[in-house]
């Protein structure tokens, strides 16, 4: 607990940019100049960094959710 809040660690390689945050297809490559996710799958497209922050919520809520049930 951090200030009466919980701490979520993501795995470090979670795939939080290669992965789209519409449909779930993950990428192969992703260039760090490739600043707009552009999704092959669905068509999406999506500033880089909101996909992968979408991503990560989506998978804190995850872990969070694994270790209620626990």
């Amino acid at each position: 607990n951090w200030y009466g809040r919980k701490i979520i660690k993501i795995p470090t390689f979670y795939p939080s940019s290669k992965t789209c945050s519409s449909c779930g297809n993950i990428k192969e490559t992703l260039t760090l100049s490739e600043r707009i996710y552009h999704c092959e799958c669905c068509g999406l497209e999506i500033d880089r960094d909101y996909n992968a922050s979408i991503n990560i919520l989506r998978k804190g809520l995850e872990i969070l959710k694994e270790e209620k049930v626990s």
